[in-house]
């Protein structure tokens, strides 16, 4: 099939599937309305809104209204963001989802920024993109297994801009880290080279593998401070690391996320309650290129720390003590301990 019918079929498939699926969509929407849903309802019914507005974006509107290219840089780029801005948007709002992100911190317009983003909860991925075109004003380049662009639709609008998908077994790891090195090196000022340290979307029951496989490996130390840090991944500090030293001008910001690990609590299980508030709180931490150390053991214990900070946020966060998550911009240089 060409390129033009496949997008016909997969417009028409999904015109479809949004007609039949209009009575689930309907009782969704009630299931969020209605005070007194139970919150594992209200949340599963918030996911399948969100569904259906990404077959609606990403899917069906992918090809209308979206920029094209611009002089001397790829293009793929604004339009993803045009497709993101879409999503985050009305979609969100059609499912009774709300963002309270910080004030984003003010990069140095000259040069590149490394994004280290928490990786948890539906449609995570995408919302880091955004967040990096909407408030900093940057292209995303990254690298993600396939299995990242789960439709045609986002894998067309993935493809055209700067993520470029890895296999991750042994050899594919070898070849991801090559692929994040080059990504630096070419870095522009209007760049953003984003990464999710943790490797993998965040479940209790991957948590709890993760910090097994730790103990299992001999790495106790880590084992330990992981098992402190229960809403968050344990690190995988090597591809970061690649980052920073392939871009040592870079400034740095953590990117975390609390809210949309909730929407899918039911299938995935997290090792805290879920929220039913509906609310996506976003929190950024600056850090300046002369902060990053450059050592790669002492790298991964400053690594280990901001994941810590990233836990205490999050525990804080769903307490209700931020209900706007605090932008901890160019803060004073964190200690090490070993």
């Amino acid at each position: 099939m060409t390129p033009v019918l496949l997008r016909l079929v997969a417009a028409v498939i999904g015109g479809i599937s949004l007609v039949i699926g209009a009575p689930v969509l309907a009782m969704a929407r009630l299931a969020v309305a209605i005070p007194g849903v139970p919150i594992t309802v209200r949340n599963r019914a918030r996911l399948v809104m969100l569904a259906a507005a990404f077959v609606l974006v990403y899917e069906l509107g992918g090809s209308v209204g979206v920029p094209g290219q611009r002089a001397g840089r790829q293009g793929g780029c604004d339009r993803l963001a045009a497709l993101n801005r879409r999503f985050y948007g009305w979609g969100f709002a059609a499912a009774g989802v709300r963002l309270e992100c910080a004030p984003p911190p003010r990069v140095a317009p000259d040069r590149p920024v490394i994004v280290l983003a928490r990786h948890a909860g539906a449609f995570n991925s995408a919302l880091m993109a955004h967040l990096i075109a909407r408030d900093l004003g940057r292209d995303t380049y990254t690298i993600a297994k396939r299995c990242a662009a789960f439709t045609p639709g986002l894998r067309r609008a993935y493809e055209a801009s700067g993520v470029v998908f890895c296999r991750f077994d042994e050899q594919g790891k070898t070849k991801a880290v090559q692929q994040l090195r080059d990504q630096a090196v070419g870095a522009l000022p209007t760049d953003a080279l984003l990464l999710f340290p943790e490797g993998t979307n965040y479940s209790a029951k991957r948590w709890r593998e993760a910090i097994a496989a730790l103990r299992a490996a001999g790495r106790d130390a880590h084992a330990h401070r992981a098992e402190q840090c229960p809403h968050v991944m344990p690190i995988h500090p090597g591809g970061a690391w690649a980052l920073v030293t392939s871009a040592p001008t870079a400034d740095v910001v953590v990117l975390a996320q609390t809210g949309l690990e909730d929407l899918d609590s039911g299938t995935t299980g997290l090792g805290y309650p879920p929220s039913g508030r509906g609310v996506v709180e976003v929190g950024w931490w600056h850090f300046r290129a002369d902060q990053i150390p450059r050592e790669r053991d002492v790298f991964a214990l400053w690594l280990s720390q901001r994941w810590c900070e990233v836990d205490a946020w999050i525990a804080a966060a769903r307490r209700g003590e931020h209900p706007t998550a605090p932008a901890l911009t160019e803060p004073a240089a964190p200690s090490i301990r070993t």
